[in-house]
């Protein structure tokens, strides 16, 4: 029987039986990680917090791979604030989506598994708008599975993107100049363009001046959620009543 002690963060959780859940958590060093937690659905159960999404936790986990069982736990850090704020719940609940479906089960990735833990603390504790939070995640996500976003140049004729006029191609999940008109398209305002290209570039601590408008906020994730579905066949559905 196999035992595993390391930290991770529950990116999911559903019931088992009448006491029992199973939980998904993303451990540094084998990536996606399920596991049962017993009799923790019962009022006086002392694990009660490692059932919880968003849990940052040291686990013990004994068992077999496939299916490991929880025989301890410790909170390491608490991200409870991001469930305080509906904001905050919708970009935290994408984050955990993205990571869960592009992760491995019992494929390492220590990269990944730290810029999770960065994000979520900085969703958590920071006022910077949890958009933007959401979409520095997201471009990182793509960057590290090989779909890095090109945020200056269009994708037919190479040529710079006029801020003013960009759209994001909904069959290739490239950005292109109105001069290259595509068929199916969404329309980047100006002002999103120009923060995902600072996003891209700058430290997000140094963005928490930036105020995002509804418009923006919406282009973010109506993008996101488009070029994960371009690239990974998967609808986070997290973003599928956000500002729809």
């Amino acid at each position: 029987m196999e035992q595993l002690i390391t930290q991770g963060i529950v990116l999911r959780a559903i019931d088992c039986g009448e006491r029992d859940k199973i939980i998904t958590i993303y451990t540094p060093e084998k990536g996606r990680v399920t596991a049962i937690l017993k009799g923790v659905r019962k009022l006086t159960a002392k694990m009660k917090f490692a059932s919880q999404p968003f849990c940052f936790a040291q686990f013990r986990l004994v068992g077999r791979q496939e299916m490991m069982t929880v025989a301890g736990a410790s909170e390491i850090e608490s991200f409870f604030d991001i469930t305080q704020s509906y904001a905050k719940m919708v970009c935290g609940s994408a984050i955990l989506e993205m990571t869960d479906h592009i992760s491995v089960l019992g494929e390492p990735n220590y990269i990944l598994f730290d810029a999770l833990k960065q994000t979520l603390r900085l969703l958590a504790n920071s006022d910077i708008e949890p958009d933007l939070i959401l979409m520095r995640y997201a471009l990182g996500v793509f960057k590290i599975s090989g779909y890095a976003m090109e945020l200056k140049t269009c994708a037919v004729c190479g040529k710079p993107l006029n801020q003013d006029m960009t759209a994001f191609d909904l069959e290739t999940g490239d950005f292109n100049c109105y001069k290259c008109p595509v068929p199916r398209y969404l329309h980047i305002s100006a002002r999103s363009l120009e923060i995902m290209q600072k996003l891209s570039k700058t430290e997000i601590e140094k963005l928490e001046d930036i105020v995002l408008m509804e418009n923006e906020a919406r282009e973010f994730r109506q993008l996101i959620r488009a070029n994960f579905e371009i690239h990974f066949g998967v609808n986070l559905k997290s973003l599928n009543t956000a500002f729809n």
